[in-house]
This record gives C-alpha cells, structure tokens and sequence, in this order.
C-alpha cells in the first residue's frame, strides 16, 4: 500500500485569495476544460494557470530576447507603457552581460525608439540612438533612425 508524502508546510498561514473579473469566452473555455474532466473545478483551474504563468514568467523573464517578444507583443496590443517597460528591462538585462549580442542590442534600441516616438519622446528616442551610435558605430539602421527624427525635429519645433 503506497501512502502520499505530503511536504510539510513551513508556516499554518491562511492562503492569499485572487478575485478577477474575466470574459464570458474565458469563462466558457475554463468550463469546458472542467467539464472534460482536466480539472476539478475553477479554482484548480485558475490555480494552475497562475502557476505555469509565474513559472514561466521566472523561467522565461530574466531573457532579453523573450522580453523583446514582451514588449513588440504589448506593443502591438496599443500598450506602449507596457512594451516601454519590458524593453527597458531587456536593455537593461543586455547591458549587463559580457558577450553583447549586437542583432537583439539594435532590435532592442530599435522598438524602444519606437515606442518613444509614440508616446511623444523623440527627443529620448535620438538620446538612445546617439548612445547605440557608440556602441554601433557603423550601423546603417542606426544612423536612419537618427536622420528621421533629425529630419522631424524641426517640424516639431515649428
């Protein structure tokens, strides 16, 4: 006869409840998904989905690339706050390694300007791209996005 092994919890705390409002077609799907029997009910539901999100959230979120993804995905959903962040964070994760990876730096640089420019940052964008000058000095894409918003500023300050 086998018997559970249970880990024994660190501390007798009540567990933090979640309470989300979510679309009728959501609502749907996770009844369909109970009702064939993948889960017992909603909160076992909820309760996995949360879990695979932050496991992937840890396993997937410390990655450069994977919040280029993040951020150009938020962005075309109309949240350049949101996209500004995760590439922040992106830029700020490649700054930090010893092996820079010039094709996702410039990708990077590349959507951050174009989020700048959308929420009305040009002159943060050509701040940025005066910095990955430096850093890429012969890059072509760099020095059109320079020219552009160049060739815009004057517009903007007429």
């Amino acid at each position: 006869m086998r018997v559970p092994i249970f880990p024994t919890p660190v501390s007798i705390l009540p567990m933090p409840k979640v309470t989300a409002d979510i679309s009728n077609e959501l609502a749907r799907q996770i009844d369909r998904i109970i009702r064939d029997g993948w889960f017992p009910d909603q909160e076992a539901v909820v309760r996995e989905a949360l879990s695979q999100f932050v496991d992937a959230k840890t396993f997937l979120g410390d990655s450069p690339r994977m919040l280029h993804r993040f951020a150009a995905d938020a962005l075309n959903d109309s949240k350049p706050e949101v996209a500004l962040k995760f590439v922040d964070r992106a830029l700020s994760l490649a700054s930090g390694t010893a092996a820079t990876d010039f094709s996702l730096y410039q990708a990077l640089v590349e959507l951050r300007v174009q989020i700048l420019m959308i929420v009305g940052r040009d002159a943060e964008a050509l701040t940025l791209l005066e910095e990955a000058r430096e850093m890429l000095p012969n890059n072509p894409s760099i020095a059109k996005w320079i020219e552009k918003l160049n060739k815009q500023r004057p517009r903007a300050e007429a």
